[in-house]
C-alpha cells in the first residue's frame, strides 16, 4: 500500500510539474526530483527567484519577512515568515536553531559551548564564518538532526 501511495505521489508530482511548466510532454521522475531540490524565494513585487539549497547558509527572521544569507555579501529578503519557509526547507537540510535563526546543516562547521559555558552556538563554514546562537529549547532537536 505504501509503495502504491509513493508511486501515485510521484506520478502526480510529474503531472503537476508538466502542467505548471507548460511542458511539451511528460517529465521524467528525475527531472521532478531535481526541481524539488531547489528553493523558490518569494521576493517583493510578486517576483520569484530559484535558488539551490547549497547556496544558502542561514536564514534570519526580520519581522514578517526572512533575510536569506547566501555565499557572498548579498542578502535576499523573502516576504514570508521564517516559520512558513521552514515547512519547505526542513526536508532540504535546514534546521531552526533559534526563534530568529535557521541554518543549512550542510554549512555548519562547528557546534560549541559559548564562553559562558551554558549556552551553545553554531559556527558556519567559510566564507560566511558567522556565529549564531542555539536556543536551549531547540538544542535537543539539533542533536537529533546530526544523529545523536
Amino acid at each position: 500500500m505504501a509503495q502504491e501511495d509513493r508511486l501515485w505521489r510521484r506520478r502526480t508530482a510529474c503531472w503537476m510539474t508538466t502542467l505548471l511548466l507548460g511542458g511539451g510532454g511528460p517529465l521524467r521522475i528525475g527531472a521532478v526530483e531535481a526541481l524539488t531540490q531547489q528553493i523558490l524565494l518569494h521576493l517583493k513585487q510578486s517576483r520569484r527567484l530559484v535558488v539551490k539549497p547549497e547556496e544558502v547558509y542561514y536564514l534570519e527572521a526580520a519581522g514578517d519577512d526572512t533575510i536569506v544569507r547566501r555565499r557572498g555579501r548579498q542578502t535576499l529578503r523573502d516576504v514570508r515568515k521564517l516559520g512558513e519557509m521552514m515547512v519547505v526547507l526542513e526536508r532540504l537540510g535546514f534546521h531552526r536553531i533559534h526563534d530568529k535563526f535557521a541554518v543549512n546543516l550542510h554549512r555548519v562547521r562547528e557546534i560549541r559551548l559559548q564562553r559562558d559555558g551554558e549556552d551553545w552556538e553554531v559556527v558556519l563554514r567559510s566564507p560566511v564564518n558567522r556565529v549564531l546562537p542555539v536556543s536551549r529549547r531547540r538544542l535537543r532537536s539539533l542533536w537529533r538532526r546530526f544523529g545523536e
